[in-house]
């Protein structure tokens, strides 16, 4: 079978259906002028009929192609200028390109809102319809496109990215902030324990705020060394509370020791009831006012005798009977020089 030739555009055929069926979209036949040239021919003979003894002798005129439908012109957005529909080839090529910009593997590692996407789509839609598409290579498309893109996803991307920094190193802040407070947990324990007499649950306990001291101040971002000073200072304070209050105990131990030392020498003086009440609360009031704890017992004990011998004076029987007394030292001592 011997190919056929379009007359119009040129174009070949493997026989004259071909031709034919090609006619119906050929440009260049719907604007041929009045008179036509034959349909077809084979190679060599141009303007003869085709004599292909498989097909009729006789040619049958075809007859016009629908003309094609007139297209409004279309106003380009955003620019006001009328624009040609665009051939099949740069509308596919235009899609293509805007798949494989804004498609779901590009740039997934970020959340994108539909809103941005949508102006970004938009943006490369309008751009990309000004250009020569069908002339330009791909991948220079690709790179208008995705300059596009990058104005409407950048801020995003960047917004994301320091959220994820951030998120970072706040989460490396607490793994270091644990570190750090397991360091300083150590440190005031081995410190504790250097100091004497220091009873375990004191120790024990002062463990235990120095933790909760380091839980509520540290938030990661300080040295070891830092730590190590916060401890110090903290047990220092700590210590000085616990001495405090183990001297306020001695003290009110001294105090109480010192009441009773009186009640026992009230014992021994004919009193009143009122009257013995009386002195043992002067006695406690005066010890609540001299005693700082680091006395001893031997100490308060005398303290409380000089107290009794302000608050209780020498009475007349007293008196007498001390004089009775030293008669009789005088007597066995006369006795002595005439014996």
């Amino acid at each position: 079978m011997k190919e056929a030739t379009c007359h119009f555009c040129s174009r070949s055929f493997r026989n004259r259906q071909g031709v034919r069926a090609h006619l119906k979209s050929c440009a260049a036949y719907r604007q041929r002028p009045a008179a036509l040239p034959s349909v077809g021919s084979t190679p060599g003979t141009p303007g003869s009929q085709d004599t292909d003894p498989g097909l009729d002798a006789t040619w049958e005129p075809i007859p016009d192609a629908t003309p094609p439908r007139s297209h409004t012109p279309r106003i380009a957005a955003g620019t006001g200028q009328k624009t040609s529909p665009m051939g099949g080839l740069a509308r596919w090529m235009i899609q293509s390109v805007k798949d494989e910009v804004l498609g779901k593997g590009s740039l997934s590692s970020y959340a994108i809102p539909s809103e941005t996407k949508t102006q970004a789509l938009i943006a490369i839609e309008r751009e990309l319809s000004r250009l020569p598409v069908d002339q330009l290579p791909r991948a220079e498309l690709v790179t208008v496109a995705e300059g596009i893109r990058d104005r409407f996803y950048r801020p995003v991307m960047q917004a994301q990215q320091r959220a994820r920094e951030q998120a970072e190193r706040t989460q490396n802040q607490a793994r270091q902030r644990t570190v750090l407070i397991a360091a300083g947990s150590a440190h005031a324990s081995r410190v504790l324990r250097q100091q004497p007499n220091l009873d375990w649950l004191v120790r024990l306990d002062l463990e235990q705020k120095v933790t909760r001291a380091l839980e509520q101040d540290l938030d990661g971002s300080e040295s070891e060394a830092d730590v190590q000073a916060q401890v110090t200072k903290t047990i220092e304070r700590e210590l000085k509370l616990v001495q405090k209050q183990t001297r306020e105990k001695v003290r009110q131990q001294l105090i109480a020791h010192g009441v009773a030392y009186a009640k026992g020498e009230l014992d021994w003086k004919d009193l009143e009831a009122w009257e013995r009440s009386q002195i043992e609360h002067a006695v406690k009031q005066a010890l609540q006012q001299e005693i700082t704890g680091d006395e001893s017992k031997e100490e308060v004990g005398r303290r409380v005798d000089e107290i009794l011998r302000e608050i209780l004076p020498e009475t007349d029987a007293e008196d007498d009977e001390d004089e009775s007394d030293e008669d009789e030292d005088e007597d066995d001592e006369d006795e002595d020089e005439e014996d």
